[in-house]
């Protein structure tokens, strides 16, 4: 009903009821003013008064009651809406009367309805904003699912769940196997696109009970609830699970109409709540999934307790590897190399990691680890300054001045920007013969800009340096490459040597990598000559150089010149055939009635 019609009814007709009755009475009273005394005249017009006064006084209670309704009842909007944006969990209102009292005539009441309608604006945008903060806080910008700290957060609510009910839950680490090679071949944008691809093939699976979520980079992680009360039951379920999620992520990936597999290997860690935290669920599912990247890549394994004692101490050995350098806690070794008759012509510098509490570790231990945290360009650095010296000490001997010296440099340090500016300051500092220094790169060098990689060595070679391909054929071989890069020498990698005196195969790898190396004019070096067999089989196909125990273990400086200015094995030979035959020609003396006398013929 409208204002007004409501003012008519609580105003207006209370009037009417009491006014023209009063008047209907003035009226006959005027009528009867000839015929009737004044003392009646009188009695009546008193009676229309009360009756007008009576009408007036109602339609003043009616209009107050009727202001007074309305005023309460635009209150009570405005104490809603009030309360409506005070409470944040409840959803905003429309606020229609609250608009509508705005428009009408300026009062209080009005004022207050804007100040409430600029307050829900601003509410508005307040939980807008707190909205996404929250997103922020708790998804993936990229993928869109919830991020580190989100399954965090319900790793412990899963945890307290899995204890009150007493099942199994299984936590999932997901780490896509050699992401990196995309993110440096195919550009971010690619690497970025795929991980979408990953997300929204996660996503589509629906399994009751999962959560998905991405840690960073290219890790996920999926949680699941309830999976059953026995252990044996909850793997057999966990790991069927994860086989669906493999299956999932198998089928190739198409950006920007080019096709790119992708495998990932998982880690599965189970838990009940019992004597568990988030942290250490996360530490034994990456334990896990790194075990499965090492042994079989797209695999799934679980947890093992040893398998995290391993990683234990592989993190104590980081630790220990960072301050090796400050201790000044390496030492350089050197194997000698050997030409065609077996005379030292140089050697390679092997780094020897002389721990105090452990002693020596091995090389197999920490270079791969080197790798991996990026230490191995400072300990690069080390060894090239080592060496240079080490190289100095041997141009001052005229013993050892004909001798060169091979050192390994590895794919991250090799790609350092500043890597030529490096090994210009090494030599220059030190005064290092430069045409006695050889860099010794591996086939992983390669990957990568083929032109940057030509131009950076030739910028070396024009100082002197020369170069060799270490580890040939057992890495990412190609002919073409081969063909335009400013190489010296090639190096037959030990594994096709080791055998050679019993493996046909071999023999036959060694006999095409020793004649394409002649054609292509470069030296030829085999590492990994054990025995003499060897020796003779690699200098029947003409092979360059030799290194190996054979010829010299590997040992300090000093002991390695000692062992180089010693008689080539050639000559040991036929000095230990003749002192054979000299000791078989005296027993023959004693066995014929002892020495000075002739034999009997």
């Amino acid at each position: 009903m409208k204002p007004t019609q409501s003012l008519l009814k609580m105003f207006l007709l209370p009037i009417l009821m009491v006014a023209l009755p009063a008047l209907l009475l003035m009226t006959i009273a005027m009528e009867m003013r000839g015929k009737q005394s004044l003392e009646k005249l009188d009695t009546i017009a008193q009676v229309a008064t009360v009756w007008l006064g009576i009408g007036v006084m109602g339609g003043l209670i009616g209009a107050a009651f009727f202001f007074v309704w309305r005023s309460n009842k635009r209150l009570m909007i405005i104490g809603d809406a009030i309360l409506s944006l005070s409470n944040s969990q409840q959803k905003l209102p429309d606020f229609q009367a609250i608009e509508q009292m705005s428009r009408q005539r300026r009062d209080s009441l009005t004022r207050i309805a804007l100040a409430l309608m600029t307050l829900r604006d601003v509410e508005k945008q307040r939980r807008e904003a707190e909205c996404k903060v929250h997103r922020l806080a708790n998804f993936d910008t990229l993928t869109q699912l919830p991020n580190w700290q989100y399954m965090r957060e319900y790793l412990q609510h899963s945890l307290d769940v899995s204890q009150q009910t007493g099942t199994y839950g299984a936590l999932i680490y997901l780490d896509v196997d050699d992401f990196n090679r995309i993110n440096d071949s195919c550009g971010h944008r690619v690497g970025d696109n795929l991980l979408q691809q990953i997300a929204e093939r996660l996503t589509g699976l629906r399994v009751e009970g999962a959560t998905l979520g991405r840690l960073g980079g290219d890790e996920f992680m999926v949680i699941i609830d309830g999976l059953a009360s026995e252990q044996l039951k909850a793997a057999e379920k966990a790991e069927a699970f994860a086989e669906q999620l493999q299956r999932a992520l198998s089928p190739c990936y198409w950006v920007e109409d080019k096709k790119h597999f992708l495998s990932v290997s998982m880690g599965i860690a189970l838990f009940n709540g019992l004597q568990e935290s988030t942290d250490i669920l996360f530490q034994y599912s990456n334990a896990a999934v790194h075990l499965a990247k090492q042994t079989s890549p797209n695999g799934l394994r679980f947890y093992e307790p040893a398998v995290q004692a391993e990683l234990e101490a592989r993190t104590e050995l980081e630790q220990d590897l960072r301050l090796a350098i400050d201790r000044q806690e390496f030492i350089l070794v050197y194997q000698s190399q050997v030409d065609s008759l077996g005379r030292a012509i140089g050697a390679e510098a092997l780094i020897r990691w002389e721990h105090p509490r452990r002693g020596f570790v091995s090389p197999g231990s920490f270079i791969p680890l080197a790798e991996e945290t990026g230490l191995i360009v400072p300990i690069g650095n080390w060894v090239l300054e080592a060496a240079c010296e080490q190289l100095v000490i041997w141009a001052n001997d005229e013993n050892t001045q004909h001798l060169t010296l091979a050192v390994n440099v590895s794919a991250k340090q090799f790609q350092q920007p500043d890597f030529v500016d490096n090994v210009c300051d090494v030599l220059t500092k030190s005064s290092a013969p430069a045409h006695r220094l050889k860099l010794e790169l591996t086939e992983s060098t390669m990957i990568g800009k083929i032109d940057d990689i030509i131009a950076r060595m030739l910028q070396l070679k024009a100082l002197g340096i020369s170069f060799s391909l270490d580890d040939f054929g057992t890495g990412y071989s190609s002919l073409q490459y081969l063909k335009r890069l400013p190489l010296d020498q090639i190096k037959i990698d030990q594994s096709f040597v080791r055998n050679l005196h019993k493996d046909m195969d071999d023999k036959a790898i060694v006999k095409t990598i020793i004649a394409m190396g002649r054609s292509l004019g470069l030296q030829v070096i085999a590492e990994g000559v054990e025995n003499q067999e060897h020796w003779h089989y690699l200098k029947e196909q003409q092979c360059h150089a030799f290194q190996g125990y054979y010829f010299c273990k590997p040992v300090s400086a000093t002991e390695m010149v000692q062992r180089s200015l010693a008689p080539p094995p050639i000559h040991r030979l036929i000095r230990g055939s003749v002192r054979l035959n000299h000791q078989a020609a005296s027993h023959s003396q004693s066995d014929s009635g002892g020495p000075g006398q002739i034999p009997a013929e």
